[in-house]
C-alpha cells in the first residue's frame, strides 16, 4: 500500500503527469515488489522561479514513497532511489532530484480506515 508523493520542477503537463505516475507505479511494482493495484502516486509542480539549489534557480525534483517499515531490504531500496533518479532525469531532461523511502510502522498508517497490521493480521488468520 505504497503512497507516492513526487515534486517536479517543471511547467505542468497532462503527458508529463501520465508518463511520471507509469514511470513511479512500474519501479515500485518492479523494485519494491509492492502490488500494483495499491500503489498510489500523487504528483505537485513547482515553477523554476520556486525551486533553488545553493541559493541559485535550478530544475529538479523530489520524490518520497511511503513504506511500511521492514517491508524492503537496503538493496532494493538503494535500487529504487537509483531507478527513480534515472526515470525521472529522463522525464526531465537530465535534471536530478532527491528520492526518499520513508519506512512506516505499521501499526502507525493505514488505508481505508484500517492500519497495515490490522491487514496483515487478517491475512495471516486467512492462511
Amino acid at each position: 500500500m505504497p503512497f507516492v508523493s513526487a515534486m517536479l520542477c517543471a511547467e505542468p503537463s497532462s503527458s508529463l503527469t501520465a508518463r511520471a505516475v507509469l514511470a513511479l507505479t512500474d519501479l515500485t511494482e518492479k523494485v519494491l515488489g509492492k502490488e500494483r493495484e495499491r500503489v498510489t502516486v500523487a504528483v505537485q509542480y513547482v515553477s523554476e522561479a520556486h525551486w533553488a539549489r545553493g541559493a541559485v534557480p535550478a530544475r529538479g525534483f523530489y520524490v518520497e514513497v511511503k513504506i511500511t517499515s521492514s517491508t524492503n531490504s537496503r538493496d532494493e531500496k538503494a535500487r529504487y532511489v537509483r531507478e527513480v533518479n534515472r526515470a525521472l532525469q529522463s522525464l526531465l531532461g537530465g535534471s536530478s532530484g532527491y528520492v526518499v523511502v520513508d519506512e512506516v510502522a505499521p501499526d502507525a498508517w493505514g488505508y481505508a480506515g484500517e492500519t497495515q497490521e490490522l491487514r496483515y493480521a487478517r491475512q495471516r488468520l486467512l492462511v
